[in-house]
């Protein structure tokens, strides 16, 4: 059943399902296709599948002397474990070429729909960077009078991308990356391992994913776990409102000790 084409099928459905925005259900089960496939954020997760499956399949077939299809069926189904966070796995990762390890890493950075249960920073924050990287270079290029108001699709429909949606985005992708940084350079102390594993495992408990190169075990040691476990609370209540509630509880401290 493990190696059964048809169960890997079903799951990845699955898993995509799962990750994607309720929202956008939603309009799938009002019968509403064309207006679920319009969102951006839909439109984004099958591009980034698009992309990566095909690099990683030839990264497996060419490094493990795999078939092409053999590689593209574990390319896909570890893919959409990675930007789905689902955490399920058809092999072992420990000896995975570099290449298709730095993609999974990013896949479970990129995580899944803003609206759903997934990890990571989601898919939406990364369309709209994306967008904003795209939208700068053309300001630069076309002349200054040109009037530009660009928006995105979402469930609920078109929206606009203004300063403050900007400054949200950006600060959150900011403060997820430099705490990213921040676990995996600690792990490589914790942990006694390279650079690679340490980016892996970090960016799998950050975005509460689940998979694993092979550093997490029943014979990890305590200074490495408790990183991961700072890493994924921090991953799974989205950073700042664990920032938020621990400013604000310090606060009513300070009052309590006050009054005494």
């Amino acid at each position: 059943e493990y190696h059964s084409l048809s169960i890997e099928i079903v799951t990845i459905v699955l898993m995509l399902i799962g990750t994607t925005n309720f929202a956008v259900l939603l309009l799938l089960l009002r019968g509403k296709w064309r207006q679920a496939i319009q969102v951006s954020e839909v439109r984004f997760l099958f591009l980034l599948l698009l992309i990566f499956v095909p690099l990683m399949a030839l990264s497996l077939s060419s490094e493990l002397g795999m078939g092409f299809g053999e590689g593209l069926r574990h390319a896909l189904f570890n893919a959409s474990s990675a930007l789905s966070t689902s955490g399920y796995a058809t092999m072992s990762y420990e000896n995975w070429p570099s290449f298709a390890i730095g993609l999974m890493i990013l896949l479970m950075l990129i995580g899944g729909g803003i609206g759903s249960t997934a990890g990571g920073l989601k898919l939406t924050r990364v369309y709209l960077i994306l967008r904003m990287i795209g939208l700068n270079m053309k300001r630069k290029l076309l002349p200054q009078r040109c009037v530009d108001a660009p928006t995105y699709v979402k469930a609920q429909g078109r929206t606009k991308i203004d300063e403050e949606l900007c400054s949200d985005t950006v600060g959150f992708v900011g403060c997820y990356l430099l705490l990213f940084v921040a676990g995996a350079l600690t792990l490589t102390l914790t942990a006694g391992c390279g650079l690679e594993k340490a980016m892996f495992e970090f960016a799998s408990a950050l975005g509460t994913v689940g998979l694993s190169i092979g550093l997490t075990g029943t014979t990890t040691n305590n200074a490495t776990l408790v990183v991961e476990m700072v890493g994924m609370i921090l991953g799974r209540l989205e950073i700042f409102i664990v920032l938020t509630g621990a400013y604000y509880g310090l606060l009513e401290i300070r009052k309590l000790s006050k009054i005494r």
